[in-house]
């Protein structure tokens, strides 16, 4: 029969938590650094209409502001779920061959979910996670209603 403390998770596997408490503590950190970032987003902008240096400048500003919060969401995303496997006593189990995870590259990637040879299998069937920041064309994507127009005067120019 199960104990309250053991269906509200008060009995952490303590073996596990000895075990990884150098990654456990690095984790922590990272989280804390990471969620003390600053993603306050500016004030609207002032910017007249006619200035388009400026304007263009200020979105330029803005699309970066966003492409580094994402990239830090997925960051912090992959530390609590590192920091949830050492609760859970899963930490430093591939979840994709269920085989230990190399102790030099949990020291290197704390937040690991791979072993060399499922990151390796990953890459290999093109399933790999990206960790680069995504593009601004991404952010700045066109309008249907822009694409439209933009269709519309290229094929008249090319009926000319």
């Amino acid at each position: 029969m199960s104990t309250t403390a053991d269906i509200l998770g008060s009995n952490r596997n303590t073996g596990s938590f000895r075990r990884w408490s150098k990654q456990y503590a690095e984790l922590c950190a990272e989280r804390d650094r990471l969620m003390a970032r600053d993603f306050s987003t500016q004030e609207s902008s002032t910017v007249k209409l006619d200035d388009f240096s400026d304007a263009a400048a200020d979105e330029s500003q803005r699309g970066l502001s966003f492409v580094t919060a994402r990239a830090t969401h997925t960051s912090i995303m992959d530390v609590l779920e590192a920091i949830r496997r050492i609760e859970s006593g899963t930490y430093g189990i591939c979840e994709l061959t269920g085989k230990p995870i190399e102790p030099e590259r949990l020291n290197a990637i704390p937040w690991a979910r791979y072993s060399l040879e499922g990151q390796h299998e990953l890459e290999k069937a093109g399933l790999a996670q990206r960790h680069a920041l995504p593009g601004l064309e991404i952010v700045n994507e066109p309008t249907l209603a822009e694409d439209a127009a933009e269709g519309d005067g290229e094929s008249e120019k090319l009926a000319e």
